[in-house]
């Protein structure tokens, strides 16, 4: 084959954005296979602004889960990872387990669907157990505990389980009107075992000195709304 022969034949096997998409017929038993491990399995990103340690994150996990049966742990991507689970009840363990953290960096975790493709999931909500402080006694009580949350105790607060954007800054307060006369309740929310938080803009997922909102404010020009 001389060289003009090699050149036709490479471009009449150059893929075209018009070609026929391939839909591969799978037999029923591997299409329920697959199925079944998408049900076992869960895709976590641990949110840094840097790489993490694949065999230390592996370790730590296996660790910290201390599942019943054996689990693979699988990196598909930058501080990405898949967790393929041989019970469905340990998946369940791990997902109202959390929030999990790996070196104080918060691991955000989906549970796939459909064909389980990761590079769709934007891992921005996860659940944290929040206390809610300030609370009238109008509101102690698990009927309007439970409005908010999955509640587990009362007190001086009330303790809820939530699910929270976490692309956004999180709330401190909660404002709410009660009673007949619609009276202004500012309730202060204190969130259970937080990772890394930036304490300017109050986002998860990059500290102070890595902000993006911060601009040219430096040392006592910066205001720090969520602490320091």
């Amino acid at each position: 084959m001389d060289s003009e022969e090699l050149s036709s034949l490479c471009a009449s096997l150059a893929l075209e954005e018009d070609e026929e998409t391939l839909s591969p017929d799978l037999e029923a038993g591997l299409q329920a296979q697959g199925e079944r491990s998408i049900d076992r399995s869960l895709v976590g990103c641990v949110l840094s602004t840097g790489p993490v340690a694949r065999d230390a994150f592996v370790h730590m996990i296996k660790g910290v889960w201390k599942m019943k049966e054996h689990f693979d742990v699988e990196a598909i991507g930058s501080n990405k990872f898949v967790f393929h689970f041989l019970l469905t009840a340990d998946r369940r363990r791990v997902i109202s387990g959390g929030p999990w953290c790996f070196q104080n960096k918060l691991l955000v975790l989906e549970e796939p669907t459909g064909v389980g493709d990761y590079s769709k999931m934007s891992f921005s909500n996860t659940p944290f157990w929040i206390q809610l402080h300030n609370i009238p006694v109008l509101c102690m009580s698990k009927t309007v505990g439970s409005i908010l949350g999955n509640m587990m105790g009362l007190g001086t607060f009330i303790r809820v389980r939530a699910i929270i954007d976490i692309s956004k800054p999180l709330k401190r307060i909660l404002k709410v009107r009660l009673g007949s006369d619609k009276e202004l309740v500012t309730i202060l929310l204190r969130y259970e075992h937080l990772p890394e938080l930036c304490f300017h803009c109050g986002v998860i997922g990059h500290p102070l000195n890595e902000c993006p909102g911060r601009g040219s404010f430096q040392g006592d020009n910066l205001i720090l709304k969520y602490g320091a």
